[in-house]
């Protein structure tokens, strides 16, 4: 039995998957020892040739299990699922996402940490543990995403995940979605209309947690958000963002876009952002008052 089927059967892709799954920067920084530790067993992994098909490969779904030893004696069975009164069957069928893809993701976010933390005005506080638990765990990320990439290149086992291919039209918007939802509008755009501009432009204090708590946040966003919701940030300024919202099917925003500007103040995330709702024609329309929550000028 190889290296590669020993691996399997110790469940070892299962708790790499679990640990990927959990893709919030915010909450492995929380738990940095056993981040840490799965990146490190990632590592270890991606400098073997040997194993590529191990991180590259759809998995089958583990349902339940007779256990490690039963399994290499041949006495039991790994993949099951139940079906049968009173027993178990055997899946063929359920598979698993490859765990270089589950990976990408997090690597998305922790690039996305990186660059919103590193030239964010404000910066952050070195001397934060906090911060540096963060810092180092999302360049940890990035490092090794690169070297599993690198590794399956160089042993002709690079997989085609990262290409997509939908099956519906629905399939076709989700995953367009999905590619646009979060990105840090471009330097050119500087002169961009921001309705907190005089605000976010005045003397003020610096306030480093907002500036790591803006970062968490919005690398969680450029992976999670809902179909249909597009958030961008001014360049160097993760405290001034634009929201578009396309209103979903089966309510009356439905074919309607919504534009916001939002900005974190300097007691942020101690108070909340100021919300500017901009789809009025020059308050020549109105919707519905939740949508005005944080804009009481406009009233």
């Amino acid at each position: 039995m190889g290296l590669l089927e020993l691996m399997r059967l110790s469940f070892l892709d299962v708790a790499i998957e679990e640990f990927l799954r959990n893709d919030s920067v915010t909450d492995l920084s929380e738990r940095v020892e056993l981040s840490v530790a799965f990146l490190t067993c990632l590592e270890s992994i991606g400098k073997n040739p040997q194993l590529t098909k191990f991180y590259t490969q759809e998995r089958e779904e583990i349902v339940s299990s007779d256990g490690l030893e039963a399994i290499m004696r041949g006495h039991g069975q790994k993949i099951k699922k139940q079906g049968i009164p009173g027993g178990w069957e055997n899946s063929d069928n359920a598979k698993s996402t490859p765990l270089l893809e589950l990976m990408d993701k997090l690597g998305r976010q922790a690039g996305t940490f990186c660059k919103t933390a590193g030239n964010a005005h404000g910066g952050l506080n070195p001397a934060d543990a906090n911060v540096i638990n963060s810092v180092s765990l999302c360049h940890s990320i990035i490092g090794v995403r690169q070297l599993l990439h690198t590794t399956a290149l160089q042993s002709g086992t690079a997989p085609s995940i990262s290409l997509q291919i939908p099956s519906s039209d629905e399939e076709t918007y989700l995953l367009a979605c999905a590619q646009l939802s979060y990105d840090e509008l471009p330097a050119s755009t500087s002169n961009v209309f921001f309705h907190f501009t005089a605000e976010a432009n005045s003397p003020t204090s610096v306030n480093p947690r907002r500036t790591i708590t803006l970062a968490k946040e919005l690398s969680t966003m450029a992976t999670s958000l809902p179909a249909g919701i597009f958030i961008r940030n001014i360049a160097n300024r993760p405290d001034c963002i634009k929201a578009l919202i396309a209103g979903p099917e089966g309510t009356p925003y439905f074919g309607g876009l919504f534009e916001f500007d939002i900005f974190a103040t300097g007691n942020y995330p101690a108070e909340p952002p100021k919300v500017h709702f901009l789809t009025t024609a020059n308050n020549r329309v109105r919707f519905n008052p939740n949508l005005y929550a944080y804009s009481p000028t406009i009233y």
